[in-house]
Formats: C-alpha cells, structure tokens, sequence
C-alpha cells in the first residue's frame, strides 16, 4: 500500500475536516442525551407501572404502557440518527475518499450490484439476502474500479420436535468485494481461492483440491509460497500460468501479509475480482465513544485506502496487455 506522509494527513485533518468532525459530535452528543432521557424516563416509569399493576394485580399493564412509550422514543430519536449519520458519510468518508484520490466517487447507500458479484463466481452458493453499502468507483490512474462493503447471505428452515418453523441466517461473504478492469479479455475463467483443504489436510487435502471441479480443473504454480496460502483453479491451465505471473503472485502475497486478509481473486471476462473479508461494518459513525481525533480518520483512511489502493499494489496501471 502506498505511503502518504503523515503531516499530509494531519494538515488534511486541521483543515476543515476538523470543525466538521466537531459539528457532528455536538449531534451525536444530542442523540445521546435523547436516549438517556428516554431510558431514564422508561425505567422509572416502569418501576412506577410496575408497582400500580402489582397493586391492581393486573401485571400486563407493563407492556402495555412501555410499548408505546418505546415507540415513541425511537420515532423521536431516528431522525436525529439519521441526519447524524448521512451527514457523517458526506462530511468525513467522501472528504477522505477524495483526499486519497479525487477522481473517485462515493455514494453511501448504493452497493456494488449483484450481477457483479455473480459474475465473478468467486462464491457458488445461492444468495438469499444480499445488503451493502458505501460504494465507490472510478479512475485510478488508468484502470476503472469499483467497490463497496457487502453482506451476503443464504437461508435455511428447520423444524423443531414441535413443528414449528425456524429460519436461520448463514453468512457467505461479508468485507469489501472489488473489481477492476484488468485491460485483458480472458479465454477461461481462473480462481485464486484460500487454500485451506492443504492447510487442514496436507497430501489428502490436494487430492481433495483435485475432486473439486466447481472452479475449473486445479493449476498448480511453481511458486510454493504461494501454493501455500492459495489453491488455483482455471478452464485454461495456459492462460492461468500466463496470468499468474511470478510479479503477481508476490504482489499478492505481500498485500495478504499487509492487510492479514485472506482474500480470494477471480479473472472473469475482462476484470479481476477481490473479496476482502472483514468481521466488521466499516465507515459507520460511532455513536458511543469520541468520534474527534486523528487516530480515528487515519483508522477509516487505512481502511478505504487498503481497497483502492489495490491498483498499485497489483500494479494494474502497467498495461502489459492490450485488450482484444
């Protein structure tokens, strides 16, 4: 990832950036303040209809008075949320995201859209939920990106010894899912995968990675570090070597050792395609907790940059090929 001086990130951060981040922390105090209210309010009142109802032994009259009051108290307090957090997008993400390279752009609500992930046939189990947000796409040098943060999920039911019915939830991919154009048009498509069969179960595992036809017949490289954290697949053992070059291969195994990711490639059609997988939202105003300080711009900036800055660190903007 490339190195910005940190004074160029503190002047950015004294600048404007500052008072906006200041403005805001007077709303977030707000909505805070709000809530306490409304707790404070709610748990004396409780207590208060709690006791009336032991009295008149009617005990549902709890729920029945709180619920409303509940209601009521999130009505209330979702706007100021809202504006807080739309605001926040506008005033601190896109300003970090311009202050990185200022021929991209930022939409807060849009997500990279499902034909994409699709397309890029890095995961093959069907989604039944799929939500993100934060996108951003355009120029970096000259290869056109996009991304944005995506959750995507598949659903399962069961019944209990009653029969009733339970969905369940599971999570396919949740972190960063970028594309870029890579200036080739690709014969085959070819996966690089985490390799976890050979991690788990060494000789065995290969001949696991062998069986499994689901992304193409297996590629083997004569890079073994490489080998080791990735297992590859292709339609065309010759254009995936050609691909995989040993200038690649180690660009991706330093960003792997940058981020700590275990990211996972695909080249389909014309573009690369990365998942970077993280346990966390990203970009999200914090509601509890200083949201002032450098620390905190620099820890969004790092995130943000580790995605678009994926262009130098593969070195997409060399164009070895030319696209036919």
């Amino acid at each position: 990832m490339s190195n910005i001086d940190k004074s160029s990130i503190e002047d950015f951060y004294n600048g404007d950036l500052k008072q906006k981040l200041q403005n805001l922390d007077k709303l977030r105090k707000e909505i805070l303040q709000h809530i306490k209210k409304y707790v404070l309010i709610g748990v004396l009142g409780g207590v208060v209809i709690g006791c009336i109802g032991v009295l008149i032994d009617f005990i549902f009259v709890l729920p029945i008075v709180l619920i409303p009051f509940i209601i009521f108290a999130i009505v209330k307090v979702n706007p100021l949320w809202k504006n807080y957090h739309k605001r926040f997008k506008s005033e601190i993400i896109e300003e970090i995201i311009k202050f990185i390279n200022p021929n991209l752009n930022y939409n807060s609500t849009e997500k990279i859209s499902q034909n994409t992930y699709k397309l890029s046939g890095i995961f093959l189990q069907g989604v039944d939920r799929y939500s993100g947000d934060d996108y951003v796409s355009g120029l970096n040098g000259e290869t056109q990106i996009e991304f944005s943060e995506l959750h995507t999920q598949y659903r399962t039911v069961t019944h209990d010894s009653k029969g009733r019915r339970e969905e369940h939830w599971h999570t396919i991919f949740r972190g960063i899912f970028f594309s870029a154009d890579f200036n080739k048009h690709f014969n085959a498509k070819t996966f690089v995968l985490t390799d976890t069969a050979e991690k788990l179960f060494g000789f065995l595992g290969t001949k696991l990675q062998k069986i499994n036809k689901s992304h193409g017949s297996l590629v083997k490289l004569e890079d073994p570090e490489f080998e080791k954290k990735f297992v590859v697949y292709s339609d065309n053992q010759t254009e995936a070597r050609y691909l995989l070059s040993p200038s690649l291969m180690s660009r991706v195994i330093d960003f792997v050792e940058k981020s700590k990711k275990n990211i996972q490639l695909s080249f389909v059609e014309s573009r690369l395609f990365i998942a970077i997988p993280f346990s966390k939202s990203l970009f999200e105003p914090r509601l509890f907790g200083e949201i002032i300080g450098l620390n905190n711009i620099i820890d969004y900036y790092e995130d943000l940059n580790l995605a678009i800055d994926l262009v130098d660190d593969l070195n997409l903007n060399i164009r070895i090929w030319s696209k036919k």
